[in-house]
């Protein structure tokens, strides 16, 4: 088991690597620039801005040296500046979000946990029952359908019919 694991983790790095390669290389692929305007009847930049903005960003280097330059920012989590909120980093508003990311995915992970592991106990205990087949049902549904329907679901259930939260 120690030896697959240590294999698995071996084969993290070149395909993390791969993943980056492939997204970077469809980023370049798809036509235009960053610098066209994006607005339909917008004014475009001079030629002498777009240098500019292109110097800045590094757009005007060769695609290898763009490469070693995003990978080397991203092992170093330098994100740049975010599109949205120009005077902060991608690093800021991931460190500022992460928490709260981290407590819902935490809360889902052990509702998740919980649930499973409880369905799975009424199933083995009641096999080829009706709740055997309720819980292979349930979990089912919970694998299938896409977490907004699942979130109405429970909003519906929770807040309305049971009145258990505020809608």
């Amino acid at each position: 088991m120690l030896r697959y694991l240590v294999e698995r983790l071996i084969w993290l790095v070149p395909t993390l690597l791969a993943m980056a390669l492939i997204t970077f290389i469809v980023m370049h692929a798809t036509p235009g620039s960053p610098l066209d305007p994006q607005a339909p009847n917008a004014n475009p930049l001079s030629p002498e801005l777009q240098k500019n903005l292109a110097e800045k960003y590094g757009l005007d280097k060769p695609l290898p040296v763009q490469f070693g330059t995003f990978l080397w920012n991203a092992l170093h989590f330098d994100f740049g500046f975010s599109y949205q909120f120009k005077s902060r980093t991608v690093s800021e508003i991931i460190a500022n979000t992460f928490p709260v990311s981290l407590a819902l995915g935490s809360m889902a992970f052990v509702f998740a946990v919980v649930g499973g592991v409880t369905l799975g106990v009424l199933a083995a205990m009641n096999q080829n029952s009706w709740i055997d087949y309720l819980c292979v049902f349930v979990a089912t549904l919970g694998v299938s359908l896409p977490n907004f329907v699942i979130g109405i679901l429970f909003l519906l259930l929770f807040s309305i019919t049971l009145q258990w939260f505020p809608a």
